[in-house]
C-alpha cells in the first residue's frame, strides 16, 4: 500500500502533478513524424516521470514497440559502455522473439566492432518492431577518457536511423547542455527540451487537495510556507507534506510546517555541506551573491560587497561552480542554484550573519 506523500516511488497516472505538457511533447516525439530527444533537469525534477508516463501512454495505443532502458549511472570507461550496450541490444532482442509469430535470428556477438551501434536498426529491421532507447545520466559519457571513443562515433549511425526514437536523459543540466547545445551533438537527429519549474498554483493546489483528502487542515500561509521552502520541487514537497502528516495533529500549523522544515534539513544540509567542503572563498562568495540575486557579478559594487577578488576570478567561480553543477545560467545569463533546498538553506540558516 502507497503511504501518503510517497516520495520514493515515479508516480504515474493521476498521481502526476503539473507535467501535463512535457508529456505530451515526449509522446509526440516517439510517433511517426517525431524525432529523438534530449530531456535534461536537475536531479529529482520529474524527468523519469515524464519519461515513464509517455512511454506508457504511447504502448497503450501501440503494439510492436520495445523499449531498451539504457542506466548510464555508474559508467566509467568505453568497455563498460560497449559491453552494456551489447547486453542491452541483445536483451531486446530475445524479448522481441519471444513474442515473434515467426521467430528471427541475430547473431549479435558476432557483429563487427563498427557496427555495434548499428544494432538498433538491425534489430528493429529483422523483426518489424519500433525500438525506443531510453538513455538515463547521457551525460556520463562525458567521463570516459579513452582515445578511442568520441561522442561523434554515436551521432553518425544514430542519425541514420531514422525509425529508432532516442531519449537522452541526464541530471547534469551544464553537461547536457555541453553535449547538445555546445557542442551540437545529435543536432541533426534530435531536439532539446530542459524541465521546467511546475506552476505555483498545480503545487499548491495539490497540497492543499491532498490533505483535505486525508482529513488534515492546512490554511494558505501554511501551504505558501512549503511551496518556499522547496520551490515547488515535488521531492521535496512530498518529503514536507509527509513530515507534516506523520506529526498527530488534525490542523497543519506553521509550528507543524516548521517542524518539518527542521527534520528536512537535518536529512539534507550534510550533502550540502559536503558540496561546500571543497569550494574555494572566491567560489562561496560568488554563491552569496547568486543567492542574493545579484546579476552583475562584476561591478565594482557588487565584487566590493561579496569580496570577489578580480572578474578574472568572477569567471573563474562562474565556471567551477557550473562544473559542480551547483549552478546554471539561462540564456540571459541569469544564474540560479540547481537545488532548491540547497538555496533555501544557504539564504536562511549559512549566509545569515
Amino acid at each position: 500500500m502507497d503511504l501518503p506523500f510517497s516520495f520514493d516511488k515515479i508516480p504515474a497516472g493521476d498521481s502526476i502533478v503539473g507535467r501535463n505538457a512535457e508529456i505530451a511533447a515526449v509522446f509526440s516525439a516517439l510517433g511517426q513524424g517525431g524525432s529523438s530527444l534530449a530531456l535534461y533537469g536537475e536531479a529529482r525534477s520529474g524527468k523519469e516521470t515524464v519519461v515513464r508516463e509517455a512511454i506508457d501512454r504511447y504502448l497503450q495505443k501501440k503494439s510492436q514497440v520495445i523499449v531498451c532502458e539504457i542506466d548510464l549511472s555508474g559508467l566509467r570507461t568505453y568497455e563498460q559502455f560497449t559491453a552494456l550496450w551489447r547486453t542491452r541490444m541483445k536483451a531486446c532482442a530475445e524479448e522481441l522473439n519471444r513474442g515473434a509469430l515467426l521467430p528471427f535470428e541475430i547473431s549479435l556477438d558476432e557483429v563487427p566492432e563498427k557496427k555495434l551501434f548499428d544494432l538498433p536498426s538491425i534489430i528493429a529491421g529483422e523483426s518489424g518492431a519500433q525500438m525506443i532507447i531510453y538513455f538515463k545520466e547521457f551525460q556520463n559519457l562525458l567521463r570516459i577518457e579513452d582515445e578511442q571513443f568520441q561522442l561523434e562515433m554515436l551521432d553518425r549511425p544514430w542519425s541514420r536511423q531514422k525509425a529508432i526514437r532516442y531519449l537522452f536523459t541526464g541530471s547534469f543540466v551544464n553537461a547536457m547542455k555541453s553535449i547538445f547545445e555546445e557542442r551540437k551533438c545529435f543536432y541533426g537527429m534530435c531536439r532539446t527540451m530542459q524541465l521546467q519549474p511546475i506552476d505555483k498554483r498545480l503545487v499548491c493546489e495539490y497540497i492543499r487537495s491532498a490533505f483535505l483528502n486525508l482529513g488534515r487542515v492546512i490554511e494558505a500561509e501554511e501551504i505558501l510556507a512549503i511551496h518556499e521552502m522547496s520551490a515547488g520541487n515535488m521531492w521535496y514537497v512530498k518529503q514536507l507534506c509527509s513530515f507534516c502528516y506523520s506529526q498527530p495533529a488534525g490542523y497543519v500549523s506553521r509550528v507543524t510546517v516548521n517542524h518539518a522544515r527542521d527534520m528536512l534539513l537535518a536529512i539534507h544540509v550534510p550533502r550540502f555541506k559536503h558540496w561546500l567542503f571543497d569550494l574555494t572563498v572566491n567560489q562561496i562568495n560568488l554563491l552569496h551573491a547568486i543567492v542574493d540575486g545579484i546579476r552583475k557579478f562584476s561591478s565594482a559594487e557588487t565584487m566590493e560587497r561579496y569580496r570577489l577578488n578580480s572578474s578574472a576570478g568572477v569567471a573563474r567561480s562562474r565556471e567551477a561552480l557550473a562544473k559542480r553543477e551547483l549552478v546554471v545560467f539561462d540564456e540571459e545569463d541569469n544564474a540560479r542554484l540547481t537545488d532548491p533546498l540547497f538555496e533555501y538553506w544557504l539564504r536562511n540558516y549559512y549566509f545569515v550573519s
